[in-house]
Protein backbone atom coordinates (compact mmCIF):
# COMPACT_ATOMS: atom_id res chain seq x y z
CA UNK A 1 0.00 0.00 0.00
CA UNK A 2 1.39 3.40 -0.96
CA UNK A 3 2.24 5.83 1.82
CA UNK A 4 1.77 9.48 0.81
CA UNK A 5 3.87 12.46 1.80
CA UNK A 6 3.14 15.49 3.89
CA UNK A 7 5.04 18.73 4.49
CA UNK A 8 7.24 18.73 7.61
CA UNK A 9 8.81 22.16 6.98
CA UNK A 10 8.76 24.77 4.23
CA UNK A 11 11.48 27.04 2.80
CA UNK A 12 14.06 26.50 5.57
CA UNK A 13 17.03 28.82 5.03
CA UNK A 14 20.34 26.94 4.84
CA UNK A 15 23.29 28.60 6.56
CA UNK A 16 26.91 28.51 5.38
CA UNK A 17 30.12 30.39 6.02
CA UNK A 18 31.67 29.76 2.57
CA UNK A 19 32.08 32.53 0.01
CA UNK A 20 30.59 30.29 -2.70
CA UNK A 21 27.36 29.97 -0.74
CA UNK A 22 27.15 33.76 -0.30
CA UNK A 23 27.32 34.10 -4.11
CA UNK A 24 24.36 31.69 -4.45
CA UNK A 25 22.41 33.82 -1.97
CA UNK A 26 22.56 37.03 -4.07
CA UNK A 27 19.01 38.42 -4.41
CA UNK A 28 18.99 38.28 -8.23
CA UNK A 29 19.39 34.46 -8.19
CA UNK A 30 16.02 33.97 -6.48
CA UNK A 31 14.13 37.21 -5.89
CA UNK A 32 12.35 37.65 -2.59
CA UNK A 33 8.69 36.72 -2.79
CA UNK A 34 9.05 33.68 -5.05
CA UNK A 35 6.91 30.79 -3.80
CA UNK A 36 8.02 27.26 -4.68
CA UNK A 37 5.37 24.55 -4.66
CA UNK A 38 5.78 20.77 -4.46
CA UNK A 39 3.28 18.13 -5.49
CA UNK A 40 2.66 15.01 -3.43
CA UNK A 41 4.84 11.95 -3.85
CA UNK A 42 4.56 8.50 -2.34
CA UNK A 43 6.47 5.43 -1.20
CA UNK A 44 5.42 1.82 -1.75
CA UNK A 45 7.14 -0.31 0.96
CA UNK A 46 8.44 -3.81 0.16
CA UNK A 47 7.14 -5.06 3.52
CA UNK A 48 9.83 -7.69 4.29
CA UNK A 49 13.57 -7.84 3.66
CA UNK A 50 14.92 -11.38 3.99
CA UNK A 51 18.72 -11.45 3.81
CA UNK A 52 18.65 -15.18 3.09
CA UNK A 53 17.38 -14.04 -0.33
CA UNK A 54 18.78 -10.51 -0.64
CA UNK A 55 22.53 -10.83 -1.26
CA UNK A 56 23.47 -7.52 -2.91
CA UNK A 57 25.39 -4.60 -1.43
CA UNK A 58 22.18 -2.55 -1.46
CA UNK A 59 18.66 -3.61 -0.61
CA UNK A 60 15.34 -2.07 -1.68
CA UNK A 61 13.11 -0.73 1.08
CA UNK A 62 10.45 0.86 -1.10
CA UNK A 63 9.57 2.21 -4.53
CA UNK A 64 9.57 6.00 -4.62
CA UNK A 65 7.39 8.42 -6.52
CA UNK A 66 9.23 11.67 -5.98
CA UNK A 67 7.29 14.87 -5.25
CA UNK A 68 7.02 17.19 -8.24
CA UNK A 69 8.40 20.72 -8.07
CA UNK A 70 7.56 24.00 -9.75
CA UNK A 71 11.27 24.89 -9.82
CA UNK A 72 13.55 22.37 -11.51
CA UNK A 73 16.54 23.79 -9.62
CA UNK A 74 15.33 21.82 -6.60
CA UNK A 75 16.71 18.32 -6.14
CA UNK A 76 15.61 15.67 -3.67
CA UNK A 77 17.82 14.09 -1.01
CA UNK A 78 16.40 10.93 0.56
CA UNK A 79 16.72 9.54 4.09
CA UNK A 80 15.10 6.47 5.64
CA UNK A 81 14.34 6.53 9.37
CA UNK A 82 13.84 3.21 11.16
CA UNK A 83 12.85 3.80 14.78
CA UNK A 84 14.64 7.18 14.42
CA UNK A 85 17.86 5.61 13.07
CA UNK A 86 18.84 7.42 9.83
CA UNK A 87 19.98 5.66 6.64
CA UNK A 88 21.01 7.43 3.43
CA UNK A 89 18.61 6.28 0.71
CA UNK A 90 19.11 6.32 -3.05
CA UNK A 91 16.57 7.56 -5.57
CA UNK A 92 15.77 3.90 -6.27
CA UNK A 93 14.58 3.34 -2.68
CA UNK A 94 17.64 1.32 -1.60
CA UNK A 95 19.99 1.54 1.36
CA UNK A 96 23.31 -0.15 2.14
CA UNK A 97 22.69 -3.78 3.13
CA UNK A 98 25.52 -3.98 5.66
CA UNK A 99 24.38 -0.82 7.48
CA UNK A 100 20.92 -2.33 7.94
CA UNK A 101 22.37 -5.68 9.10
CA UNK A 102 24.68 -3.95 11.60
CA UNK A 103 21.73 -1.98 13.01
CA UNK A 104 19.60 -5.13 13.49
CA UNK A 105 22.52 -7.05 15.05
CA UNK A 106 23.25 -4.19 17.47
CA UNK A 107 19.64 -4.32 18.68
CA UNK A 108 18.84 -8.03 18.62
CA UNK A 109 21.93 -10.12 17.89
CA UNK A 110 22.42 -12.45 14.91
CA UNK A 111 19.47 -14.82 15.21
CA UNK A 112 17.55 -14.96 11.88
CA UNK A 113 14.23 -14.00 13.46
CA UNK A 114 11.74 -11.47 11.98
CA UNK A 115 12.35 -7.97 13.41
CA UNK A 116 9.67 -5.34 12.83
CA UNK A 117 10.52 -1.64 12.52
CA UNK A 118 8.54 1.53 11.89
CA UNK A 119 9.89 3.31 8.82
CA UNK A 120 9.54 6.85 7.49
CA UNK A 121 11.06 8.25 4.29
CA UNK A 122 12.10 11.90 4.31
CA UNK A 123 12.70 14.03 1.22
CA UNK A 124 14.68 17.25 1.56
CA UNK A 125 13.96 19.35 -1.55
CA UNK A 126 16.80 21.85 -1.91
CA UNK A 127 18.34 24.20 -4.45
CA UNK A 128 21.42 24.87 -2.31
CA UNK A 129 19.90 27.95 -0.70
CA UNK A 130 16.51 26.99 0.61
CA UNK A 131 15.01 23.62 1.47
CA UNK A 132 11.72 21.98 2.33
CA UNK A 133 11.47 18.72 4.27
CA UNK A 134 8.71 16.29 3.30
CA UNK A 135 8.00 13.01 5.08
CA UNK A 136 6.00 9.93 4.21
CA UNK A 137 3.42 8.39 6.45
CA UNK A 138 4.88 5.69 8.78
CA UNK A 139 5.02 2.13 7.48
CA UNK A 140 6.17 -1.24 8.82
CA UNK A 141 9.34 -2.94 7.62
CA UNK A 142 10.24 -6.51 8.66
CA UNK A 143 13.93 -7.50 8.49
CA UNK A 144 15.19 -11.09 8.72
CA UNK A 145 18.94 -11.70 8.96
CA UNK A 146 20.43 -14.54 6.97
CA UNK A 147 21.37 -17.73 8.87
CA UNK A 148 25.04 -17.84 9.81
CA UNK A 149 26.67 -19.79 6.98
CA UNK A 150 29.65 -20.95 9.03
CA UNK A 151 30.69 -20.62 12.67
CA UNK A 152 31.55 -17.08 13.68
CA UNK A 153 34.20 -18.01 16.20
CA UNK A 154 35.09 -16.36 19.47
CA UNK A 155 38.21 -17.27 21.46
CA UNK A 156 39.17 -17.61 25.11
CA UNK A 157 42.43 -16.00 26.22
CA UNK A 158 43.87 -15.56 29.71
CA UNK A 159 46.18 -16.72 32.45
CA UNK A 160 44.26 -20.03 32.75
CA UNK A 161 43.80 -20.55 28.99
CA UNK A 162 46.18 -22.33 26.64
CA UNK A 163 49.74 -21.40 27.51
CA UNK A 164 48.56 -18.63 29.86
CA UNK A 165 50.43 -15.90 27.99
CA UNK A 166 47.49 -13.67 26.99
CA UNK A 167 49.06 -13.78 23.52
CA UNK A 168 46.32 -12.21 21.41
CA UNK A 169 47.69 -12.80 17.92
CA UNK A 170 46.37 -14.85 14.96
CA UNK A 171 49.49 -17.03 15.12
CA UNK A 172 48.59 -18.01 18.70
CA UNK A 173 45.33 -19.83 17.87
CA UNK A 174 45.77 -23.20 19.53
CA UNK A 175 48.38 -22.02 22.03
CA UNK A 176 47.31 -18.81 23.80
CA UNK A 177 43.90 -18.64 22.11
CA UNK A 178 41.38 -21.48 22.39
CA UNK A 179 38.33 -21.33 20.09
CA UNK A 180 34.82 -21.90 21.33
CA UNK A 181 32.72 -24.61 19.68
CA UNK A 182 29.39 -24.75 17.90
CA UNK A 183 27.11 -27.43 16.44
CA UNK A 184 26.07 -28.23 12.89
CA UNK A 185 22.43 -27.35 13.61
CA UNK A 186 22.90 -23.94 15.25
CA UNK A 187 25.80 -21.57 14.61
CA UNK A 188 24.41 -18.82 16.85
CA UNK A 189 25.39 -20.57 20.11
CA UNK A 190 29.05 -21.10 21.05
CA UNK A 191 30.11 -23.24 24.00
CA UNK A 192 33.29 -24.26 25.79
CA UNK A 193 33.92 -26.62 28.71
CA UNK A 194 37.24 -26.80 30.54
CA UNK A 195 39.00 -26.66 33.88
CA UNK A 196 39.19 -23.20 35.46
CA UNK A 197 41.11 -22.40 38.66
CA UNK A 198 39.77 -19.67 40.93
CA UNK A 199 41.66 -16.37 40.94
CA UNK A 200 42.93 -16.67 37.37
CA UNK A 201 41.25 -14.47 34.79
CA UNK A 202 40.26 -14.80 31.17
CA UNK A 203 38.30 -12.95 28.50
CA UNK A 204 36.53 -13.71 25.24
CA UNK A 205 37.67 -11.98 22.04
CA UNK A 206 36.22 -12.07 18.55
CA UNK A 207 39.15 -11.36 16.22
CA UNK A 208 42.64 -12.60 17.12
CA UNK A 209 44.95 -9.60 17.25
CA UNK A 210 42.14 -7.20 18.14
CA UNK A 211 40.74 -6.28 21.56
CA UNK A 212 37.85 -4.12 20.30
CA UNK A 213 35.23 -6.89 20.55
CA UNK A 214 35.49 -8.67 23.87
CA UNK A 215 33.60 -9.99 26.88
CA UNK A 216 34.80 -9.20 30.39
CA UNK A 217 33.39 -8.62 33.86
CA UNK A 218 32.35 -5.40 35.59
CA UNK A 219 30.73 -5.04 39.02
CA UNK A 220 30.11 -8.78 39.07
CA UNK A 221 28.31 -8.77 35.70
CA UNK A 222 29.47 -10.16 32.35
CA UNK A 223 29.68 -7.25 29.90
CA UNK A 224 30.49 -6.86 26.20
CA UNK A 225 32.75 -4.18 24.71
CA UNK A 226 33.03 -2.22 27.96
CA UNK A 227 36.39 -0.48 28.08
CA UNK A 228 36.37 -0.58 31.87
CA UNK A 229 35.75 -4.31 32.22
CA UNK A 230 38.12 -6.57 34.12
CA UNK A 231 38.91 -10.25 33.61
CA UNK A 232 36.31 -12.98 34.08
CA UNK A 233 37.00 -15.21 37.10
CA UNK A 234 35.25 -18.27 38.54
CA UNK A 235 34.45 -18.48 42.28
CA UNK A 236 36.06 -21.92 42.87
CA UNK A 237 38.33 -24.40 41.11
CA UNK A 238 36.47 -26.75 38.81
CA UNK A 239 34.94 -27.48 35.42
CA UNK A 240 32.80 -24.76 33.90
CA UNK A 241 30.73 -24.33 30.75
CA UNK A 242 31.01 -20.98 28.97
CA UNK A 243 28.02 -20.32 26.69
CA UNK A 244 27.77 -17.36 24.34
CA UNK A 245 24.40 -16.97 22.60
CA UNK A 246 24.97 -14.59 19.70
CA UNK A 247 21.26 -14.70 18.92
CA UNK A 248 20.31 -12.75 22.03
CA UNK A 249 23.77 -11.49 23.07
CA UNK A 250 24.02 -13.30 26.41
CA UNK A 251 27.07 -14.91 28.03
CA UNK A 252 26.96 -17.36 30.94
CA UNK A 253 29.68 -19.13 32.93
CA UNK A 254 28.23 -22.04 34.93
CA UNK A 255 29.63 -25.09 36.77
CA UNK A 256 29.76 -28.26 34.65
CA UNK A 257 28.82 -31.52 36.38
CA UNK A 258 29.18 -33.99 33.50
CA UNK A 259 31.63 -36.89 33.33
CA UNK A 260 35.19 -35.80 32.50
CA UNK A 261 38.08 -37.99 31.35
CA UNK A 262 41.73 -36.95 31.30
CA UNK A 263 43.86 -38.21 28.41
CA UNK A 264 47.57 -38.17 27.70
CA UNK A 265 47.29 -38.13 23.90
CA UNK A 266 44.71 -37.73 21.14
CA UNK A 267 44.96 -39.33 17.70
CA UNK A 268 42.98 -38.97 14.48
CA UNK A 269 42.81 -42.45 12.97
CA UNK A 270 41.24 -42.62 9.53
CA UNK A 271 41.27 -44.00 6.05
CA UNK A 272 44.06 -41.62 5.08
CA UNK A 273 46.51 -43.39 7.49
CA UNK A 274 45.13 -46.95 7.73
CA UNK A 275 43.07 -46.30 10.87
CA UNK A 276 46.01 -46.26 13.28
CA UNK A 277 44.70 -44.86 16.64
CA UNK A 278 48.23 -44.15 17.85
CA UNK A 279 49.21 -42.18 14.76
CA UNK A 280 48.57 -38.63 13.58
CA UNK A 281 48.60 -37.15 17.07
CA UNK A 282 47.06 -33.80 17.95
CA UNK A 283 48.76 -31.15 20.09
CA UNK A 284 47.33 -30.34 23.54
CA UNK A 285 46.28 -26.68 23.66
CA UNK A 286 46.34 -26.18 27.44
CA UNK A 287 49.69 -26.30 29.23
CA UNK A 288 48.92 -24.30 32.39
CA UNK A 289 45.82 -26.24 33.48
CA UNK A 290 44.39 -29.70 32.88
CA UNK A 291 44.09 -30.08 29.10
CA UNK A 292 40.89 -30.97 27.27
CA UNK A 293 41.47 -29.21 23.94
CA UNK A 294 43.48 -30.56 21.03
CA UNK A 295 44.61 -29.15 17.69
CA UNK A 296 46.25 -30.37 14.49
CA UNK A 297 47.00 -28.79 11.11
CA UNK A 298 46.60 -31.28 8.26
CA UNK A 299 46.14 -31.44 4.51
CA UNK A 300 43.98 -34.22 3.06
CA UNK A 301 44.75 -34.89 -0.61
CA UNK A 302 41.40 -36.63 -1.15
CA UNK A 303 38.11 -37.20 0.64
CA UNK A 304 38.41 -39.53 3.60
CA UNK A 305 36.90 -40.54 6.95
CA UNK A 306 38.32 -40.37 10.45
CA UNK A 307 37.63 -40.38 14.20
CA UNK A 308 39.22 -39.00 17.33
CA UNK A 309 40.78 -41.65 19.62
CA UNK A 310 42.32 -41.22 23.08
CA UNK A 311 45.56 -42.65 24.49
CA UNK A 312 46.60 -44.60 21.40
CA UNK A 313 43.71 -47.09 21.38
CA UNK A 314 40.06 -47.57 20.48
CA UNK A 315 38.65 -47.87 24.02
CA UNK A 316 37.65 -44.20 24.03
CA UNK A 317 36.84 -42.73 20.62
CA UNK A 318 34.55 -40.12 19.14
CA UNK A 319 32.77 -40.10 15.78
CA UNK A 320 30.02 -38.07 14.18
CA UNK A 321 28.16 -37.82 10.87
CA UNK A 322 28.67 -34.10 10.12
CA UNK A 323 31.48 -32.01 8.62
CA UNK A 324 33.14 -29.52 9.09
CA UNK A 325 31.56 -29.08 12.54
CA UNK A 326 29.83 -31.54 14.78
CA UNK A 327 29.56 -33.39 18.06
CA UNK A 328 31.43 -36.68 18.34
CA UNK A 329 30.08 -39.49 20.52
CA UNK A 330 31.55 -42.78 21.77
CA UNK A 331 31.77 -45.27 18.89
CA UNK A 332 29.98 -42.79 16.64
CA UNK A 333 29.93 -42.76 12.86
CA UNK A 334 33.06 -42.04 10.86
CA UNK A 335 33.45 -38.31 10.28
CA UNK A 336 33.34 -37.59 6.50
CA UNK A 337 36.22 -35.26 5.64
CA UNK A 338 36.52 -33.36 2.36
CA UNK A 339 39.89 -32.92 0.68
CA UNK A 340 41.65 -29.72 1.76
CA UNK A 341 43.86 -28.08 4.37
CA UNK A 342 42.44 -27.55 7.86
CA UNK A 343 43.18 -26.40 11.38
CA UNK A 344 41.35 -29.08 13.36
CA UNK A 345 40.20 -28.40 16.94
CA UNK A 346 38.56 -30.88 19.31
CA UNK A 347 37.25 -30.70 22.90
CA UNK A 348 37.24 -34.10 24.62
CA UNK A 349 34.66 -33.15 27.28
CA UNK A 350 31.96 -32.00 24.88
CA UNK A 351 33.12 -34.13 21.95
CA UNK A 352 32.80 -31.08 19.72
CA UNK A 353 35.07 -30.60 16.72
CA UNK A 354 35.65 -28.08 13.94
CA UNK A 355 37.69 -28.41 10.74
CA UNK A 356 38.64 -24.78 9.99
CA UNK A 357 39.62 -24.24 6.34
CA UNK A 358 43.05 -22.71 5.81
Amino acid sequence: MKKFLYFAATALLLASCTEDFKDWAEPQSNPQGDVITFGNGSVDPVGTIDFAVETGERVKVCDITAPSTSDTAYQAQYTLYLNDQAFVMGVDGTIASQELKDYVIALYGKAPEPRVFTGVVEWVMTNGKTASAIKSEPFELTVILEPIAKPDLWYLVGSCIGDGSWGNDPANVGTALIPMYTEAEDFTVLTYVGYFPAGQGFKLIHQPGNWDEQWGMKDGELVKNDGGSSNIEVPADGYYMVTYNMGNETLTVEPYDGIVGVYSMMGMPGGYQDWNPGGTLMNPMSTVVENHDWMAVLTFEENTELKFAADGGWTVNWGGPTFPVGVGVQNGANIPVEAGSYRIVFNDIMGKYYFISM
